[in-house]
């Protein structure tokens, strides 16, 4: 997007997405049986032989926003005059009354040179916080949270990045070979490099291979800054600034892959080992449901392109696309006969495919599963908060009612019925981009998003929501998470 195009996207905005209704079971989310979730496992290990797997992660963000409580206090210390306020006060006592339990406690303790607890007595509060965050220390501030340790195991330790290769062993293992890409930051390629080389090790067993691979976000995705009044902002040396712009700036990385089914998963979202069985098992359901609705699309679109359908056939593909795809066929397919019928059946189904786990709400940050009304109609879409009216009444209404939540556990189907990847730039909704409000010191700016990866991103895709247990889903966004019971090792 050229600068000119940015400045009047700033101008003009993005349209709030229409919410109708939220998506719910029996509504857009399909709740499964113990013996469908089975049926489904083993119709996705029956697969793999013939199926390339990946796993994706985003694995670029920083950690700082994880330790932003901690960073507040090594700000606050590092005046000669500390002045703690309850909030402060009560933050590091927090932090020093379970220190023992982070995983990184016995890296913090090697920096300091004593215990965390002796620096602290002394008063020392600045050492501690500079050890821990400082970039002369541990670097927990600025690195990627994919590589801050999260888990301790008899004596060792595992980065969230580790816990991934790990987790992967148990359904991305395609003919004794685990594939996995990280979109990374190109400054950390050789710590990335060094935790695979430490995790591989770790993990490698007879028989079991690993295909690692990495990108960078493109800086040509990175969008200019604008101040209030939608003037570019411009940097130091006096070139306009840029920034990222977003998660949907990865759709190029994902793009890139052409694996036959692909996981996604944010990096923070891992667990001890005790709780993978859960996650592995649903992993292997939505893949088994991938596997089974493709097998329909595929057969459907092979008809519908080579023109030998009948009419009892075009019935049936109506069906399964209302019954089993919840889609909308209200406002076009009515009137429609002959080639023109099968033309709109096949864009219905031609299309990349994504099967999205959704848990029911815990008061996480985030997004949810939606009905969305488009101009063609309404469709199953996953919405953020930036994306919803919140100064309507009724719209606010509808995104409190929302009764799911969106942990970013999807597998996607990229290929057609012939094996050809789809081109995944051709089904983002442009208009699905969001304008957001940062500080550039004690300025107000505006940075401009691309359309969420999972978001306006796969608007145009073919969506399926499944609910799936919460006992998938254990994000670490705080520091404070790592203290709950999915991180901590007995």
């Amino acid at each position: 997007m050229d600068i000119q195009k940015q400045i009047e996207r700033f101008k003009k905005g993005y349209p709030f997405r229409r919410l109708l209704r939220p998506a719910t079971v029996g509504d857009g989310i399909k709740k499964l049986g113990e013996d469908e979730s089975r049926i489904f496992q083993q119709q996705y290990e029956d697969s793999l032989p013939e199926t390339s797997v990946c796993k994706f992660v985003p694995a670029s963000g920083a950690a700082s926003r994880m330790f932003r409580d901690l960073g507040m206090l090594r700000e606050t210390f590092s005046s000669d005059e500390a002045i703690l306020d309850l909030e402060r006060e009560e933050v590091l006592e927090k932090f020093l009354s379970n220190a023992a339990r982070f995983s990184f406690a016995d890296l913090l303790e090697q920096k300091l040179g004593e215990k965390i607890e002796k620096t602290a007595s002394s008063g020392n509060f600045r050492l501690i916080f500079d050890s821990l965050l400082g970039d002369d220390g541990l670097g927990y501030g600025n690195i990627p949270k994919g590589l801050v340790p999260f888990h301790s195991y008899g004596g060792g330790r595992r980065t969230a990045f580790c816990e991934h290769f790990r987790e992967a062993i148990g359904y991305a293992n395609s003919r004794g070979t685990v594939s996995m890409h990280f979109t990374i930051p190109p400054a950390f390629a050789e710590q990335f490099a060094q935790e695979e080389r430490s995790a591989v090790s770790l993990f490698s067993s007879k028989g079991t291979a690993f295909d690692v691979t990495y990108s960078v976000q493109d800086p040509e995705t990175d969008t200019i800054a604008v101040a209030m009044d939608n003037t570019p902002v411009t940097d130091t040396d006096g070139s306009l600034l840029r920034r990222p712009a977003g998660h949907g700036a990865l759709l190029k990385n994902l793009n890139q892959l052409r694996y036959d089914c692909i996981f996604i998963k944010n990096i923070d979202n891992v667990a001890k080992d005790a709780l993978l069985p859960d996650t592995i098992e649903w992993k292997k359901t939505l893949g088994g449901i991938l596997h089974s609705i493709q097998k329909r699309v595929f057969l459907y679109t092979e008809a519908l392109s080579s023109s030998w359908t009948s009419e009892e056939l075009e019935l049936e593909i109506i069906s399964f696309c209302r019954e089993k795809l919840f889609m909308d066929l209200s406002r076009e397919l009515p009137g429609l006969s002959g080639a023109g019928r099968r033309e709109f059946l096949f864009q219905a189904l031609h299309r990349p495919i994504r099967v999205c786990g959704v848990v029911k709400n815990v008061d996480e940050p985030g997004g949810g599963p939606f009905w969305v009304e488009g101009e063609r109609g309404e469709s199953l879409q996953i919405v953020e908060s930036a994306e919803v009216d919140q100064g309507s009444s009724a719209q606010r209404g509808i995104w409190e009612s929302s009764t799911h939540f969106n942990p970013v556990d999807i597998v996607c189907g990229v290929k057609n019925f012939k094996g050809e990847k789809f081109n995944l730039n051709g089904f983002v909704d442009p208009e699905a981009g969001i304008i957001t409000e940062k500080t550039l010191g004690t300025k107000k700016i505006k940075a401009l998003e691309l359309p969420g990866l999972w978001n306006g991103s796969m608007s145009g895709w073919i969506t399926v929501f499944v609910e799936i247990p919460s006992t998938t889903f254990n994000p670490v966004k705080t520091l404070w998470d790592l203290l709950k019971e999915p991180h901590q090792v007995n």
